[in-house]
Parts: structure tokens; C-alpha cells; sequence
């Protein structure tokens, strides 16, 4: 079972997630983080994700059905899991011009039970994207553009959730990872619970 995690790049997202997943580990309980870079990767015969990122937008979106489709082929071998998959609702080209936007699979509505999106205000999202050391340049650091990104991501994020009739909520990644991970480790096993998954 999924549950889909969106949020800008530099929201601490992926961070959130591995605290979840650690936090799980503590109380044995079964949750998986899931990410499809490495998958895309290989779908698009690169070796890195740096490689990935300079591709179009086009190239990446067209390949990301292929990749949703192998991850629910996992998820399917053992349902038990509750994977949280680390992605995005919105994916802007380097320019941050170009944008695709997630596109709801068939198998969403048998697989997947909730959606979460992390958020921050946009000035801590900026100071994080200033303080990534590595060369990042399809996260952008104008502030506006940031704004707009974010609320894109947002609001695709919740059409999707009334879509698909799943429940829907905000991660708040402030300054306190730990409690930004509790409350996506509490949203994920209430709403595991709530469909007897677990």
C-alpha cells in the first residue's frame, strides 16, 4: 500500500521520510521508503541522477508511467508494507519552465490509501536550497518562483487526493524534523489502520 509524498525540493522531504522510517523500525512496524529516481535512471539508460536531471522534462515524464508501473508491480508482493513514496506532484526542467505534473495511474485507486504533502514556509525552503552543498541547479533560488512551485504542488497534490477519494494532509518541515516525522508516521499508520492493511 502507498501512500504518495510530494513536496518541493528542499523541504526536508526525503529527510522526514527516512526519520519515518527509522521512527517505524523502532516499533516494528513495516514502512518503506520508496523513491523511483534509481528506477528512472535506468529506464533512461543514465548512471546518475545529476545525468537524469539534465534530460527534458518530456524525456522524464513519458518514462515515469513505466516506473509507477514496476513500483506497484512491488508493492503487490507484499501489500503489507506501507510504502511511503518520496515524489512530486510538480517537475520543473532546469529552466523551471517546463513542467510535468504526476499523472494519476490506474492502479492508484487500488494501492494507493493517502496522500501527504511536506510544506515549509518559503523562506526556510530558500535557506535550505542556499545551504545544499552539492550542484543543484534545477532548484531554483528565486523566492517567487519558489512560491508559485510550491503551491503548484499543493494544489495538484490535493485535486488528486479528491480524485482518487483518499484522504489528504500537510506535513508541516519547519525546524523540528523529528516532529515533522512523527506526525507523517502518525497520519501513515492511522490511515493503514483505517483501511485494515496492518
Amino acid at each position: 500500500m502507498f501512500i504518495y509524498i510530494g513536496g518541493v525540493p528542499g523541504v526536508g522531504k526525503t529527510t522526514v521520510i527516512l526519520k519515518t522510517e527509522k521512527l517505524a523500525q523502532k516499533y516494528g512496524i513495516r514502512i518503506q521508503r520508496i523513491e523511483g529516481i534509481s528506477i528512472l535512471c535506468k529506464l533512461a539508460g543514465v548512471k546518475t541522477a545529476k545525468e537524469l536531471r539534465a534530460l527534458p522534462e518530456s524525456v522524464r515524464r513519458a518514462l515515469r508511467p513505466k516506473m509507477n508501473k514496476y513500483l506497484y508491480e512491488l508493492d503487490r508482493t507484499n501489500p503489507e508494507i506501507i510504502r511511503l513514496t518520496d515524489g512530486h506532484f510538480v517537475y520543473f526542467d532546469i529552466e523551471g519552465k517546463e513542467y510535468g505534473i504526476r499523472q494519476i495511474q490506474r492502479w492508484d485507486k487500488k494501492q494507493m490509501i493517502a496522500i501527504a504533502v511536506v510544506v515549509a514556509s518559503p523562506k526556510r525552503i530558500l535557506e535550505r536550497r542556499l545551504k545544499d552543498l552539492r550542484s543543484r541547479p534545477d532548484r531554483k533560488r528565486d523566492i517567487n518562483f519558489l512560491i508559485r512551485e510550491q503551491k503548484m504542488e499543493i494544489d495538484i497534490a490535493r485535486s488528486q487526493a479528491k480524485e482518487l477519494g483518499i484522504p489528504f494532509c500537510f506535513i508541516c518541515n519547519e525546524d523540528k524534523i523529528l516532529t515533522a516525522a512523527e506526525a507523517l508516521f502518525s497520519f501513515a499508520i492511522h490511515q493503514a489502520l483505517c483501511c485494515h492493511k496492518i
